[in-house]
C-alpha cells in the first residue's frame, strides 16, 4: 500500500511542472539597443541615432527610403552647447561622461501613410471616396509609439484604437459585437442578405456614437462608412472608417465581413506646446511639421558596463567600463537601449489581433519603465478632454518597481519564481524518498 502511495506521489512534481509550463502566459524579455559609438573614435557631431540604428524607435519598414532621405520619424542626437560646463563628448575629450542640459536632442517628424482601403483596393485620387478627405493621413512617432497627427498637425496626437491591415477581416453575425480597446465597440444589429445590407453601430463605453446601414454591393463608396467629429483643435475630423466587404447567410445565422477598419481615440487628444515637459525633456519647438525637445537637466553617464543611466522613463544609456574603448585609457563605448517585455497575445486568443500588425513592430512590446529616473516627469501637455500623458505616466509608475535593478532582473527572467518553487518541491520529494 505504501509503495502505491509513493508511486502516486512521485508523479505529482512532474504533473505540476507540466501544468505550470503550459499555463504560464507566453512572455519573453529582452532589450533593444542602438548603434554603439566609441568616444575615442567619434566626433561630437556624430553621436546620432534614428529609426534604422535604434530599435526602440518607430520603424515602418515600407517607409525606409523616406525615413533615410527625408528625415522622417524619430532622431536622438548629441549637440554640444556653446559654453557648456563639461566639454564635448567624443574624440576631442574621450573621458567626458556628462551630457549638459539641452545637449541631448530628441526630434520627431511626421510621415504620411495611405489608408489601407486606398492601398489594398488600388484606388487613385479620383476613385478614393471623397468622405475620406484624401488618400493619406499622417502619423507621428512619439517616444517610440505611433500616433495619428490630427489634421496632419504634429502638435495634436490621437492614439490608434484599431487598424486592420492587409487582408485582415472581421466577420460578425447579427447581434454580435466587436470589442476594441479604450472602450470602443462595433455591434451588428441586423444583416439583410437579400438586400446586401448590414445595420451596425459604433459605441464608446456603451454609448452609441454612430449608426449606419451600409450596402455591401456596388461601388467602393457604397461599401465604405466614415464618421467625423470635432476634436483637438479641428472640426469634422475623420476618426472612424470601415469597409463592408460582404454579407452572407450561414447554416443558421447571417453574417457581415468588415475590412480596412481604422479607428482613433477622438476623446483623448494630446496637445503639445513649447516649454511642455515630457519624461525629462523640454519642448523647444512645436510645429505642425515636427517636434524638437532637449534634456532639461544634465545627464551623468555611469561608466560601468553593469549600470544603466536612464534619460527617459524607459530609455537609458549603456556604456562599457571606463577605458574599454578602442585606444585611450579614458575612452568608452556608448549606446542607447530599452528593456522590453514581449507579449504573445495569440496564446490568449486576442480579439484585437489587428493592432498587433501595425506598421510599427514596437506595438507588441511593452517597455520596462524606470520610476526612479530623476530626469523623468509626466507630460504637462494640454489635453482636450483628459490628460492622456498623465494617465500613461501614472500607469508606468504603478507598474514600475521601487528598485529598478530588481525590476530589470525580474524582467529578464519571467517566471523565475515559479522555477524556484518547482525546484523546492522536487527537493522535498527527493528527501522524503530517501
Amino acid at each position: 500500500m505504501n509503495n502505491v502511495v509513493l508511486k502516486t506521489f512521485s508523479w505529482i512534481p512532474v504533473v505540476l511542472v507540466i501544468f505550470l509550463l503550459f499555463s504560464s502566459p507566453a512572455l519573453a524579455a529582452t532589450s533593444v539597443r542602438g548603434l554603439p559609438f566609441d568616444t575615442n573614435e567619434t566626433m561630437d557631431d556624430e553621436f546620432s541615432w534614428d529609426a534604422t540604428t535604434f530599435g526602440a524607435f518607430c520603424y515602418p519598414v515600407n517607409k525606409h527610403n523616406n525615413f533615410v532621405t527625408k528625415g522622417w520619424g524619430e532622431h536622438l542626437y548629441y549637440e554640444e552647447k556653446a559654453g557648456s560646463n563639461s566639454g564635448p563628448l567624443g574624440s576631442s575629450y574621450p573621458g567626458n561622461n556628462v551630457i549638459d542640459d539641452e545637449e541631448l536632442i530628441y526630434k520627431t517628424v511626421p510621415f504620411s501613410s495611405k489608408y489601407e482601403l486606398v492601398s489594398k483596393l488600388g484606388l487613385s485620387e479620383d476613385t478614393t471616396p471623397e468622405k475620406l478627405g484624401g488618400m493619406f493621413y499622417y502619423m507621428l512617432p512619439w517616444f517610440g509609439k505611433p500616433y495619428i497627427a490630427v489634421e496632419n498637425d504634429a502638435t495634436q496626437l490621437a492614439a490608434i484604437v484599431c487598424k486592420q491591415v492587409g487582408n485582415d477581416k472581421k466577420t460578425l453575425k447579427a447581434g454580435e459585437s466587436w470589442e476594441f480597446k479604450k472602450g470602443y465597440s462595433l455591434t451588428v444589429h441586423q444583416v439583410d442578405v437579400e438586400g446586401d445590407k448590414v445595420w451596425f453601430s459604433l459605441y464608446r463605453d456603451g454609448e452609441e456614437l454612430e449608426s449606419a446601414v451600409v450596402n455591401a454591393d456596388g461601388t467602393v463608396e457604397n461599401h465604405t462608412f466614415t464618421a467625423t467629429a470635432d476634436f483637438g483643435d479641428a472640426d469634422d475630423q475623420l476618426y472612424f472608417l470601415t469597409y463592408v466587404d460582404s454579407v452572407f447567410m450561414g447554416t443558421v445565422d447571417s453574417f457581415a465581413t468588415f475590412k480596412y477598419t481604422w479607428l482613433i481615440d477622438k476623446d483623448d487628444v494630446m496637445l503639445i506646446e513649447a516649454d511642455d515637459e515630457y519624461q525629462g525633456f523640454e519642448v523647444e519647438t512645436a510645429d505642425p511639421s515636427g517636434i524638437t525637445l532637449s534634456n532639461k537637466d544634465p545627464i551623468k553617464l555611469n561608466l560601468d558596463k553593469d549600470k544603466k543611466t536612464y534619460f527617459t522613463d524607459s530609455w537609458y544609456f549603456q556604456t562599457s567600463d571606463e577605458g574599454k574603448g578602442s585606444s585611450s585609457i579614458q575612452g568608452y563605448v556608448l549606446y542607447p537601449a530599452m528593456d522590453v517585455t514581449i507579449k504573445d497575445d495569440t496564446a490568449s486568443g486576442s480579439e484585437n489581433s489587428e493592432l498587433e500588425k501595425q506598421e510599427n513592430e514596437n506595438e507588441n512590446i511593452e517597455p520596462v519603465s524606470n520610476s526612479e529616473n530623476p530626469g523623468s516627469s509626466s507630460s504637462e501637455s494640454k489635453s482636450v478632454s483628459s490628460d492622456m500623458e498623465s494617465k500613461e505616466s501614472a500607469k508606468m509608475e504603478d507598474e514600475a518597481s521601487q528598485n529598478p535593478e530588481e525590476e530589470n532582473s525580474e524582467t529578464k527572467a519571467p517566471g523565475f519564481e515559479i522555477l524556484l518553487a518547482v525546484s523546492g518541491i522536487f527537493s522535498v520529494f527527493l528527501l522524503k524518498k530517501k
